[in-house]
C-alpha cells in the first residue's frame, strides 16, 4: 500500500484530535523515515466509513474535510469549498460488488462451475 505523513503542517487540530498522539507505521517498523507515516486509504464509500482517521477522533466527513485541508495542505476552506468536496466524496458511494466464491464438488468427480 502506500503511505502518507500524516500531519504534514503543524495546526490546531493537532491537540484538538491528539493527531499526533500515535507515530504511525513506526511503532511496527521503528524507522525514524516511518514517524507519522499512515497507510492511505481508498475514497470509495468513504463517506460510509465514520469516524475518520487513525485514531477515529473526527466524527464527520465535513470537518475530516477541514483537518485534511489544514494538516495536510496548510489551507483553511470556505464553507462553499468544504460543501463541494463532501459532495464529491459523497458521490464516490457505491455499492459492493458481489464476489460469488468457488465452492468444493458435493461428490467426488464432479464439476466446480454450475
Amino acid at each position: 500500500g502506500f503511505y502518507q505523513r500524516f500531519p504534514s503542517f503543524s495546526s490546531q487540530y493537532d491537540s484538538k484530535y491528539q493527531l499526533t498522539a500515535d507515530e504511525g507505521r513506526y511503532e511496527a517498523t521503528k524507522k525514524e523515515a516511518d514517524k507519522h507515516m499512515w497507510r492511505v486509504p481508498t475514497l470509495r464509500n468513504v463517506a460510509l466509513t465514520a469516524p475518520y482517521f487513525h485514531n477515529g477522533a473526527v466524527k464527520t466527513l465535513d470537518e475530516a474535510v477541514r483537518v485534511m485541508a489544514k494538516a495536510q495542505l496548510s489551507k483553511d476552506l470556505t464553507e462553499q469549498q468544504v460543501t463541494d468536496i463532501v459532495a464529491f466524496l459523497n458521490s464516490l458511494t457505491g455499492e459492493f460488488p458481489q464476489i460469488a466464491m468457488p465452492r468444493l464438488p458435493d461428490t467426488p468427480n464432479s464439476s466446480l462451475v454450475d
